[in-house]
């Protein structure tokens, strides 16, 4: 079973739960932007949290070639041979395509996930027939968090913490990528504490040297020497990386 990429506009990777414990190696850990939304799209097809699926940054049309049940976002879809479904990331930054069973790809370092920053896969492109795996049907039951709050995303203040971290509110900047989330907004006003190598995590709010903030991302270099003001508290990791390029966010200091 398997389907066929026709169109495609945007970044389109196949993403897992990532790589785990390689960070010494220089080795981020990847994975899906918003995996709580992946958890949520393979739970509809009754795939484990973390199968790979497709992430769709953009906007992707494929083709069944034989009778497949597959999930948008959590939406269901029981395809039939030569169904087309059209996949929109609006009106979150990202969203994901599941197929029963998970997607068939090679297992590098323990995830099938495409690390572009690494060297580890490539984006899909128009043709690229994607097949179907045959992962165990098991259901996770863990809570997953509410991607459509409201409230201000909070952050922890980091080791180079400046007065003004929270001014805003920013928006998503059309130039970010998987390695970091561009702000536009306020710029900030940088300390005279020279530049530094420090461990990078996901969700690290870095302060270039043109005072508009960057989020790291799960593609993330694993060191970095910018000022580091703040880092998005984990429970609010996805609900930050799902919010669309010029949708605005508000912080406040947990």
């Amino acid at each position: 079973m398997s389907l066929v990429i026709t169109k495609l506009l945007g970044l389109v990777t196949v993403q897992d739960a990532g790589r785990i414990g390689r960070m010494h190696e220089g080795l981020s850990h990847g994975g899906a932007l918003v995996p709580s939304l992946l958890a949520w799209t393979n739970r509809a097809v009754a795939n484990p949290d973390d199968t790979a699926g497709i992430e769709v940054l953009g906007r992707l049309v494929v083709r069944a070639t034989a009778a497949l049940d597959v999930s948008v976002g959590g939406s269901t879809h029981a395809l039939q041979i030569d169904d087309e479904l059209a996949i929109e990331s609006e009106p979150r930054r990202v969203t994901y395509l599941a197929l029963r069973g998970g997607v068939a790809a090679p297992v590098v370092l323990g995830s099938c996930s495409t690390h572009l920053s690494a060297g580890l896969g490539a984006p899909l492109r128009a043709g690229t027939t994607v097949a179907a795996s045959s992962v165990a049907s098991i259901l996770d039951d863990k809570p997953l968090p509410d991607l459509d709050a409201l409230d201000p995303i909070r952050v922890i203040p980091g080791p180079d913490a400046f007065p003004a971290m929270i001014a805003g509110p920013y928006k998503i900047a059309s130039t970010s990528d998987r390695v970091g989330t561009r702000l536009d907004g306020p710029r900030l006003a940088r300390s005279d504490a020279p530049e530094r190598s420090r461990p990078m995590a996901r969700g690290a709010i870095e302060v270039p040297r043109d005072g508009l903030p960057i989020v790291l991302g799960p593609e993330h270099p694993t060191t970095g020497g910018y000022p580091v003001i703040a880092v998005i508290a984990s429970d609010d990791l996805d609900r930050f990386f799902s919010i669309r390029p010029g949708g605005s966010v508000r912080f406040v200091i947990a």
